[in-house]
């Protein structure tokens, strides 16, 4: 308990020296090398009944629309609303409509989108969910999980298929071979391949650190981190932990950071736009520009509903080949 505690009151301290860190322009010097560029932002929760919501992401799409090196897709990892109600998620789409930041936008659903919603059940809020994305995308999807194809690289979306989960996840045998047969796909040119799910595995970017015992664990985390591991250059994009942006400081110091390789696999957690974060960067409005290249995957944390980049922090991932 002691020793939580003395954790706790360091990290607010780290917290608010971060907030000093200064902002900065930034424009890619070498951006006619970039091969892919993706805007990715999580736990947006818009409520229908709260205009506040609606606005701040309005504000975060139109500063990506702008940016200087036009997105190739926006991406955001669960969360979409908070309730998981009809209307809300009818306005997050329709949000998106009207600003359309991308060309491509690839949606996760997560547990406030399914979970949090006592009036339906779970089967029928993800039936929602399929029918405004393939509505507002153009998909074809069946299922809440599915694949999708930007610039010659592979995303994979993945998602919960309880019946009952409050924050949790579950994910069946269905799911598990999916993930395994598009990833064998994917990777088999070389190419880095993104799966987004919005529950991050257990003890990566600090969760059990944060935010114990909720997400994706026990047999179906083995499952899907045994399925990872068999591959080359994966990316394992979550949400959910509303944590903040945390560097080599808060990795040097509590072990934990929003980007880091663990037996092959990089798990990129972003942090909460809609809310206000715990640990690093607290403020809202914040996400992460990702930048492909032939050698390299680069993560630049972005303020998005101020157009500011945060100076001296970027996250910098080879690609092996």
């Amino acid at each position: 308990m002691i020793t939580a505690f003395i954790t706790k009151i360091c990290a607010f301290f780290m917290a608010l020296i971060s907030t000093m860190i200064p902002f900065v322009n930034y424009d890619a010097e070498n951006k006619d090398e970039i091969l892919l560029n993706v805007a990715m932002i999580s736990d947006i929760h818009i409520d229908a009944t709260l205009p506040v919501g609606k606005l701040m992401l309005t504000l975060g799409l139109q500063d990506m629309k702008r940016n200087a090196t036009e997105n190739d897709a926006v991406l955001v990892s669960g969360d979409l609303t908070n309730y998981g109600d009809k209307e809300s998620i009818e306005d997050f789409y329709e949000i998106f409509a009207k600003v359309n930041p991308a060309e491509n936008w690839i949606i996760a659903p997560g547990n406030h989108d399914i979970g949090h919603n006592e009036d339906y059940h779970h089967d029928e809020v993800r039936q929602w969910l399929i029918d405004y994305n393939n509505q507002y995308t153009g998909a074809e999807n069946e299922n809440i999980y599915f694949s999708k194809q930007v610039n010659g690289y592979t995303f994979i979306v993945l998602c919960d298929q309880s019946e009952d989960n409050w924050d949790g996840c579950d994910i069946y045998e269905d799911q598990i071979t999916f993930l395994d047969e598009e990833l064998a796909k994917a990777t088999a040119n070389g190419k880095p391949v993104f799966v987004i799910c919005h529950w991050p595995l257990p003890y990566t970017n600090g969760q059990q650190a944060i935010y114990e015992d909720s997400g994706l664990d026990g047999y179906y985390a083995k499952r899907v981190r045994t399925t990872l591991e068999k591959y080359r250059n994966v990316f394992f994009i979550s949400g959910h932990m509303h944590k903040g942006i945390n560097g080599d400081i808060f990795q040097d110091i509590f072990g934990f950071s929003s980007v880091e390789t663990i037996e092959g696999v990089t798990y990129v957690n972003l942090p909460t736009y809609g809310l206000v974060n715990r640990y690093g960067i607290p403020w809202n409005g914040i996400g992460m520009q990702m930048e492909v290249y032939e050698n390299e995957v680069v993560f630049r944390p972005r303020r998005y509903l101020y157009s500011r980049w945060y100076a001296f922090i970027d996250y910098r991932v080879p690609v092996y080949k």
